[in-house]
């Protein structure tokens, strides 16, 4: 882990940035306290969920059409 100062990472940010893009961790320093890390995002996991509305109706026990006709009764 690497450590900078505020100052220092606002000057510097588009190395930082590149830096942090290929895996390393910063601590950033004010008046010599730590007070930020930054690490690199982890990528998010996409969820492949073809039919999501059939699957939460069902766990009602009611179907997906069931479900939609009931939430629009009270206001159409």
């Amino acid at each position: 882990m690497k450590t900078t100062s505020v100052r220092e990472m606002k000057a510097h940010w588009a190395e930082i940035e590149a830096q942090v893009k290929m895996g390393e961790t910063f601590e950033v320093v004010n008046r010599g306290r730590p007070t930020v890390h930054i690490v690199p995002a982890r990528p998010r996991r996409v969820v492949k969920w073809d039919d999501h509305l059939a699957t939460a109706a069902r766990a009602q026990g009611k179907s997906a059409q069931a479900t939609v006709r009931a939430d629009r009764d009270g206001r159409w």
